[in-house]
């Protein structure tokens, strides 16, 4: 049987046969390989979730008939930071826990809209924003009659219990105002 050839490595003075060395070098491409693939693929699928635009289907009681219903917006363009994912996972959470039966009978609904898709710019005007926005509006027999911008939602993102008491009291006094 021959020897295997081998080498010195200059750092250690160890030495290893050029079959050993090429097995490691192989491993290590191989690994660099992996695991660059798996960055990518999640970079892939965190700028999918980014872009992706969210899931707004729910059942919508038929409100044409009611005399006042709510509407809570939250207005955004097509690409959303972490934050802006977060006002909006915190208004659902404060709207769905804190108005089920409001929700549930049409007296409130949660609508999450792209203003950049075709059809939706005239909400930039209408409410006259200038970034991702939660808004309610006080709808009385189907049309609108006031609106208001929640901008301490940026204020209160560091702080989920005040974020969601205050989107909470918002919609509840616009549930229970009595304009005409």
């Amino acid at each position: 049987m021959m020897p295997l050839a081998s080498r010195s490595d200059d750092r250690t003075g160890r030495r290893f046969s050029t079959s050993a060395s090429r097995t490691l070098v192989v491993l290590g491409v191989i690994g660099v390989l992996a695991a660059s693939g798996a960055l990518l693929w999640n970079a892939k699928a965190d700028t999918r979730a980014l872009q992706a635009p969210a899931d707004t289907s729910q059942a919508v009681a038929d409100t044409t008939a009611l005399p006042h219903r709510v509407v809570a917006y939250y207005l955004h363009t097509t690409y959303r930071c972490a934050s802006c994912r977060k006002i909006e996972a915190y208004t659902k959470e404060a709207i769905e826990t804190g108005f089920a039966d409001e929700l549930k009978d049409g007296r409130l609904a949660f609508r999450v809209v792209n203003i950049e898709e075709k059809g939706n710019e005239h909400f930039v005007k209408d409410f006259q924003i200038f970034t991702k926005s939660v808004v309610l509006v006080d709808e009385r027999s189907g049309k609108q009659i006031a609106w208001k911008n929640l901008p301490k939602v940026w204020e209160l993102l560091g702080d989920k219990e005040g974020f969601l008491r205050y989107i909470r009291e918002e919609t509840r006094a616009y549930l229970t105002s009595k304009q005409s």
